[in-house]
């Protein structure tokens, strides 16, 4: 019994996504894919799957569907993979055999964004496995110092079209974003540290950010 339980989750799941793949190829980019279009992009990809597989998939006549299906479905619709595990138009969704929580919840403790949802969807005190979180905050600090970095750079030009105490009063802005920027740095230079420490390579930087690695030991 245990074994056709674990069928029929896996056919529910299939059954899901193939909604979720006819959805998209119906609607990507406000055009229609063809099928066909389907399975060459698949194709070029690295993963075929044959025009009548995914006519089985979007009909929930296939039994089954696998990460790499997923994963290359969801490149060649040009969608997040998440988006064909969870159809966000729907209230709640099967988590688990049998298991039916609210999307949102669902959605999130799959994006690793917060714990399994409980059944009274109230929220728990959670953290992030460390090196998502830091990876996060890493991307955040970096567009933050790139922004801070822009906004130095144009309120000194600024203060060079400007005259007397708003010249001054540029000047001093500049160098307040410039100082914030220089912290910025420091900061995410100590983040990829931690990352590299917990045996993570963090993700490239920008090119005005990159002499940050240069010091790596």
């Amino acid at each position: 019994m245990a074994h056709d339980a674990e069928k029929d989750f896996n056919r529910r799941i299939a059954e899901r996504v193939g909604r979720q793949v006819a959805n998209a190829r119906e609607g990507i980019g406000g055009r229609r894919m063809t099928a066909q279009a389907l399975a060459n992009r698949t194709a070029e990809l690295g993963h075929p799957l044959d025009r009548s597989v995914i006519a089985k998939l979007e009909k929930g006549f296939r039994q089954t569907v696998t990460v790499a299906d997923l994963l290359v479905l969801a490149r060649a619709l040009d969608v997040p993979p998440v988006t064909l595990l969870f159809p966000v138009a729907e209230a709640e969704v099967e988590l688990l055999p049998g298991d039916v929580r609210g999307m949102w919840p669902a959605l999130k403790w799959f994006a690793a964004e917060a714990p399994y949802p409980s059944a009274d969807q109230q929220e728990e005190r959670w953290e992030p496995p460390a090196a998502i979180r830091l990876f996060r905050e890493h991307e955040a600090f970096v567009d933050l110092c790139m922004r801070t970095g822009r906004a130095a750079s144009d309120k000194q030009f600024q203060a060079t079209l400007a005259d007397g105490d708003e010249r001054k009063r540029l000047e001093v802005e500049a160098d307040i974003e410039r100082q914030m920027a220089v912290g910025l740095r420091d900061l995410i230079r100590g983040m990829r540290r931690s990352l590299r420490s917990l045996n993570h390579e963090p993700p490239p930087l920008p090119e005005a950010l990159r002499s940050l690695d240069e010091d790596v030991d």
